[in-house]
């Protein structure tokens, strides 16, 4: 098997389902709940806020809003001052930020605290440029769904979309001299019956790993609740010559989906909530061999707050360098969506 096999799978399964009729997740023996970002401007989001009464009892949904709205507002200023003079300032679209915050308790069989932060937001400021978008995130270029995908300096960037589902990215990471990055993005996610499928394939560059591809698929079988889900991810460098590979299959019965912007989240089942799952997890080094098996059960759930969510992830691991010895672990985390307003 040579570096280019793992992504012709993809490619194959891409082609046949670009003749399906893509549609809302969801729709058909899908999850009750697709989370996704606010599509009303900040102007029309501050007048909604605006017009509702003060919520007695509910500080965290006050300071939520609080905070979502003093956000959007300064977005909107810095947008607006380069409307062209003599002419009305295009609405300026509203900015969604995440930031997740999680922790691993016991690892390698050992107690051990490892918190690591999750953050990022889409800034669209169509009076700067009309085709223009600006993204800051602490996502890995590479979209990788292991541990390097989660341990990132802060990156933002221009995003220029290319085609239909096609982005162009280019910009800079908060890790000097390593920092200058470009890509360019494909994902799609299709649907037809009780299948979902989501294709996805990035080529990039950046200062350090140099030259690359990713490529991956996920395909997820619905029946009611029921989520049976298989993702494939590989990720070539030409620096390394080899392919890093993860393969994972899950079992979950949720009720909500969480739509975020990068591919390797959904490979680790990090998009799914309001329920429970069993994930088993492959990956290694190389095509030819595995160096890491996890076995992990995960529950993930809202507070009566529905922008704040909390997750548990006791799991055991066998590594290659480790002589495949059992390995116990804990994760705990926990997620704050500012996608819209809080309060009802």
């Amino acid at each position: 098997m040579n570096r280019s096999d793992l992504f012709i799978f993809p490619l194959i399964a891409t082609l046949g389902i670009g003749l399906v009729p893509e549609r809302a997740v969801g729709s058909s023996g899908g999850p009750q709940d697709v989370r996704a970002p606010a599509t009303e401007s900040i102007g029309e989001l501050r007048d909604d806020y605006v017009a509702r009464p003060a919520q007695e009892g509910a500080p965290l949904n006050y300071w939520h809003d609080r905070l979502y709205i003093a956000f959007q507002s300064l977005v909107e200023r810095t947008d607006q001052r380069f409307a062209d003079n003599g002419s009305p300032a295009v609405p300026t679209p509203a900015a969604p930020f995440r930031i997740g915050l999680d922790t691993s308790i016991v690892q390698n069989s050992r107690f051990r605290i490892d918190p690591r932060l999750d953050f990022d937001v889409l800034l669209e400021l169509p009076n700067i440029e009309r085709r223009l978008r600006l993204f800051v995130n602490n996502d890995d270029v590479q979209e990788s769904p292991g541990e390097r995908g989660r341990r990132n300096p802060l990156r933002a960037g221009l995003r220029f979309p290319a085609l239909r589902a096609l982005d162009f990215d280019i910009g800079l990471r908060a890790d000097f001299p390593d920092a200058a990055f470009m890509s360019l993005r494909w994902q799609r996610v299709y649907e037809s019956s009780a299948w979902n499928v989501q294709p996805f394939a990035k080529a990039y560059l950046q200062t350090g790993d140099g030259l690359g591809f990713v490529s991956g698929i996920t395909f997820d079988h619905w029946r009611e609740r029921w989520l049976v889900r298989s993702s494939s991810y590989g990720n070539w460098r030409k620096n390394r010559a080899a392919t890093e590979w993860t393969q994972a299959f899950l079992v979950a019965n949720i009720r909500e989906i969480i739509r975020f912007g990068s591919y390797g989240p959904i490979v680790r089942g990090r998009d799914l909530a309001g329920g429970v799952g069993v994930q088993l997890l492959a990956s290694g080094e190389r095509l030819a061999a595995g160096d890491v098996i996890e076995l992990s059960v995960f529950a993930k759930q809202a507070t009566r707050k529905s922008w704040l969510y909390w997750q548990v992830t006791p799991l055991i691991r066998w590594q290659r360098e480790n002589n495949w010895r059992a390995e116990p672990g804990l994760y705990l985390g926990a997620e704050a969506l500012f996608w819209g307003l809080a309060t009802p």
